[in-house]
């Protein structure tokens, strides 16, 4: 895993302008101001999966492990507290039907909102020196692996008995 080096800037989180400045100078990210809040065009191969914002520790986990940390985003709802994780399409095309339940593929021409939104914080920080995503199948098979932890174990087959316990059954 490569350690993250010292941050230089952090991005501003209560000042929607100069949040906009700083996404677009430190990140190099194209964003706009939509109703009053930077969003993050999801163009130029970038793309995001919304999650539920439940399974970020373990996703979190992942991604450290598999050195495939980039941004994360977690938003509050009233219906179910959500995450959005950033990625770098790598020219791979997707669609909602490769994702695991409960995954929501963020594609173009679509746009996500960023801090400091209302509701919005950044679970995990981008970094103006570190300012690649991780690759979108990467995160996608962390997704994957979450999903299914998440759904709990598989159900049990009908138990066979030992061997040794047949032969007595059938004297």
């Amino acid at each position: 895993m490569s350690p993250r080096p010292p941050r230089r800037d952090a991005p501003p989180d209560t000042d929607a302008g100069r949040a906009l400045t700083w996404y677009r100078n430190q990140m190099g990210w194209d964003v706009r101001l939509v109703d009053g809040v930077p969003a993050l065009s999801l163009t130029h191969g970038m793309t995001g999966f919304l999650f539920p914002r439940t399974w970020f520790p373990l996703a979190a986990s992942l991604m450290s492990t598999m050195d495939v940390q980039g941004p994360v985003i977690g938003y509050l709802d009233e219906v179910e507290p959500r995450a959005a994780a950033l990625a770098d399409t790598n020219d791979c095309v997707f669609s909602q039907a490769q994702m695991p339940e409960g995954v929501t593929l963020l594609r173009t021409p679509g746009t996500v909102p960023l801090p400091p939104k209302a509701g919005s914080n950044w679970l995990l920080e981008p970094h103006n020196e570190r300012r690649w995503l991780p690759s979108a199948t990467a995160v996608l098979a962390v997704l994957q692996a979450v999903s299914e932890s998440s759904a709990g174990p598989p159900p049990r087959a009908r138990r066979t008995l030992p061997y040794r316990q047949l032969q007595g059954v059938r004297r």
